[in-house]
């Protein structure tokens, strides 16, 4: 059969076998619209089943345009009839809803979750749905890790999934909501975000190593997680400086030997003292 092909059908001789909620406002729309000036695409139904002289029909993808020739009172409707497996049929249905407008990422998330039950791999469900690679990796990873609080946070709007993904990892979701909350109020942004959630995780996991909690009993808050970042920083600033004071005593004292290792006198002297060599890390750096 050519799928090409349009046929006038009877409406009362499809079935819906997965309806969709309708935004009411939306739905008077496409009434208005196919009354005004007719339908203009038709929709798509697959062969199920024949009921005596009639055939039956699945729908596949048009409820919307379905729906709004039935409340004009129409009866026949004009369909592109095709021949797929339910597994086509459903992808067929899931595409065409994802393609026609932006979902809303709870949608998302519930056709993802989904393809995901019916063992569609990231990669997979990247190319049904017409998403980007990385943003689909990191939708699987929140569901599969069940990162509630981030998922919500996604839909909501406050952070990017891009900053889900890097929240998530090793922490769990008191860190989650803190990590939220300071980046919301731009206390922590890009790498110093990555930065202060694994600051949290390490501390974290030494303490469960250990068997101590933290001396604070508050619950973790933005501020604490900025807190924890500002302390991190600055005890490497503090090593950093450390570092720098003796590497200048160590060039100091280098450059000293170096001078008193090329006045004779001086070497003289140490032999007989019979001090025949010096410490090998000063002597690396003489040399």
């Amino acid at each position: 059969m050519n799928e090409e092909q349009i046929h006038m059908i009877e409406i009362a001789h499809v079935v819906v076998a997965n309806p969709r909620p309708r935004n009411p406002v939306k739905f008077q729309a496409i009434v208005a619209s196919i009354e005004a000036v007719g339908l203009k695409k038709p929709i798509t139904v697959c062969q199920r089943k024949q009921v005596g002289a009639d055939m039956q029909y699945e729908l596949v993808c048009g409820q919307g345009r379905l729906e709004a020739c039935q409340a004009l009172g129409k009866t026949m409707i004009p369909a592109i009839i095709t021949e797929v497996t339910r597994e086509q049929q459903y992808l067929m249905s899931l595409i065409e809803n994802v393609a026609r407008r932006p979902p809303s990422y709870r949608a998302l998330v519930v056709e993802v979750r989904s393809l995901l039950g019916r063992g569609y791999k990231a990669e997979q469900i990247a190319q049904k749905l017409g998403l980007d690679k990385t943003y689909a990796y990191g939708v699987v990873h929140l569901l599969e890790h069940g990162e509630n609080v981030l998922l919500q946070a996604v839909d909501a709007g406050r952070i990017p999934l891009r900053i889900a993904t890097i929240i998530s990892t090793g922490t769990n979701e008191e860190v989650q909501t803190a990590l939220i909350d300071a980046y919301e109020k731009g206390d922590l942004r890009g790498a110093k975000l990555a930065m202060a959630r694994r600051i949290i995780a390490m501390r974290l996991a030494k303490e469960r190593e250990t068997g101590r909690t933290s001396p604070t009993k508050r619950k973790l808050s933005a501020e604490g997680a900025v807190e924890e970042y500002e302390q991190h920083v600055q005890r490497q600033r503090s090593a950093i400086s450390r570092l720098n004071a003796v590497s200048h005593r160590l060039m100091i004292l280098s450059t000293a030997m170096k001078r008193l290792l090329e006045d004779e006198n001086y070497v003289t002297l140490l032999r007989a003292e019979s001090i025949q060599t010096i410490p090998k890390h000063l002597a690396e750096r003489i040399g």
